[in-house]
């Protein structure tokens, strides 16, 4: 702005015959000019002689709870005696998006005197720690891009950079949302190529695979092979041979993030799903995570898949909603036709369809055999 008004305010005042115009713009030409010497020279002696390091406890966050940055900034040399301004970390976070977009020219700005940490006078070799609260208000992955070091002039107006911190990535997760399932429904189906769907109103159809683990009633669909006809005789009851069902075994589940539901419901969708997804890990199966956005994730048990689970659901994209076009009128004949909504991703077997009581309302009627999780 003031390079703007400086040539204004000059020519204005020769025009006008205002003379107090005039020295007000040689006035700022010289403090404008004085300012970029002083912080280029500034700039000249603190670069190279500090540093600045980046710590947390960890990566990994809820959304909504604290997570405390600290940064370490080091002098050495005369560099401490240089005054510098530590950048705000809250501009320098950006959220990391797994969808390819158009890249665009980043541009840095000279940051507001105002928003910026005046750091004290540094010996050589001394150290400072500087406390900051990472963003965890929302779910997603975000990064970190290099906090610098400015050098101000005396009055503030021109700025230039001393040092570059480095990068940072941290994991935002939603909050679990606990529904109550059955062991057998979170348990899933065995991992292999012929399995058949399973539903918690029936009991499970085992083959023999696994060891004998004793005898039960029949159910019907069991495989007649399996009836144990002894006891029949001596009981009068049907009874087949039961096997444990040691196999890997693979649940399913599908998070329903179309745009009708909103992006609140979406949220409460994929927290809905990490619990499920927790307690599927917990039972030891294997997590098929699909979302109506095309995105599919499989996260097998172990040590590491509650983590792997957690990071993944945070990483999930919701679809913005597009609102449809207002025609005056009849539409014409070129107009391009809005899309459908858009399907749920096959899956093998019965899956668990997460959703919202809106949301259950517009499934597609392909989906007629799954079990339906509503979402709180």
């Amino acid at each position: 702005m003031a390079l703007c008004a400086i040539p204004i305010g000059a020519v204005a005042g020769a025009l006008l015959g205002a003379e107090e115009l005039v020295l007000v713009s040689v006035a700022l030409v010289v403090l404008l000019a004085s300012g970029m010497v002083q912080s280029a020279s500034r700039a000249g002696r603190a670069r190279g002689n500090w540093r600045i390091a980046v710590g947390m406890a960890t990566s990994d966050a809820e959304v909504g709870s604290e997570l405390d940055m600290t940064v370490t900034l080091a002098a050495a040399g005369h560099g401490g005696a240089t005054p510098v301004w530590l950048e705000d970390p809250e501009h320098c976070w950006e959220r990391v998006h797994r969808r390819a977009r158009a890249p665009g020219p980043r541009r840095r700005r000279t940051p507001n005197p105002s928003t910026v940490l005046r750091i004290a006078h540094l010996e050589s070799g001394a150290t400072m720690e500087v406390r900051f609260s990472a963003p965890t208000e929302r779910r997603g992955v975000f990064t970190l891009r290099g906090m610098q070091l400015w050098c101000f002039d005396t009055f503030g107006f021109v700025a230039r950079p001393a040092a570059v911190g480095p990068s940072a990535t941290i994991t935002v997760h939603p909050v679990p949302l606990v529904v109550e399932l059955g062991e057998e429904l979170l348990r899933g189906e065995r991992d292999t190529e012929d399995s058949r769907p399973v539903t918690p109103l029936t009991h499970p159809r085992r083959d023999s695979f696994g060891d004998f683990s004793g005898l039960r009633p029949y159910v019907p669909g069991d495989r007649l092979r399996l009836l144990y006809w002894p006891a029949l005789a001596r009981s009068g009851e049907l009874m087949v041979r039961d096997f444990e069902d040691s196999g890997p075994h693979r649940v399913h589940v599908v998070a329903d993030v179309r745009a009708l539901i909103g992006e609140a419901g979406s949220e409460s969708v994929l927290a809905t799903v990490a619990a499920v997804g927790l307690q599927v890990l917990a039972q030891g199966s294997v997590v098929e995570l699909s979302t109506t956005a095309g995105e599919r994730v499989a996260i097998g048990p172990g040590s590491l898949g509650a983590i792997a689970l957690l990071r993944a659901i945070a990483s999930l994209e919701i679809p913005e909603a597009q609102a449809s076009p207002r025609w005056r009128g009849r539409r014409p004949a070129s107009a391009t036709p809005p899309k459908r909504e858009a399907e749920l991703p096959p899956t093998a077997g019965t899956p668990l369809v997460v959703t919202t009581a809106e949301g259950m309302r517009a499934l597609p009627g392909a989906l007629g055999f799954a079990h339906v999780v509503v979402a709180p």
